[in-house]
């Protein structure tokens, strides 16, 4: 959240589970201490309500410039070869730039025609 120029850090796990529903198609599955974030049964995010943390998908280029902003916010996840996850000590995050990197992940993992809807719906197209 924004307060003229400065920013207001720290977010909680429930606080990321009701940003991930600004997404369309949004699938949360809770378990006993996480919540896994799904557009159709492909994950793109996860929330670890005891810890306060998130690991987020992402891209190799996209990961080392979101970590190379906050290393103390962001760190790196697992990886394969075509994706690599941001891990996220939410105490650290800001509203507005984590929706940013969850949108990203969310278009990484949903259909073309749900991400053109939502681009769309939100000016960006």
């Amino acid at each position: 959240m924004s307060v003229g120029w400065a920013r207001i850090r720290g977010m909680d796990a429930t606080q990321v589970v009701e940003l991930s529903g600004r997404l369309p198609d949004v699938v949360l599955k809770e378990y006993r201490h996480w919540t896994s974030i799904t557009f159709r049964g492909k994950g793109f995010a996860w929330v670890d309500h005891q810890d306060d943390t998130a690991m987020i998908k992402s891209t190799h280029h996209e990961r080392a410039a979101i970590i190379g902003s906050d290393p103390e916010t962001f760190s790196e996840g697992w990886a394969s070869r075509s994706t690599a996850w941001v891990s996220v000590d939410l105490a650290g995050a800001d509203a507005e730039e984590l929706f940013e990197i969850l949108a990203d992940a969310w278009r990484m993992t949903a259909t073309t025609r749900a991400v053109a809807a939502f681009d769309e719906a939100m000016g960006l197209a």
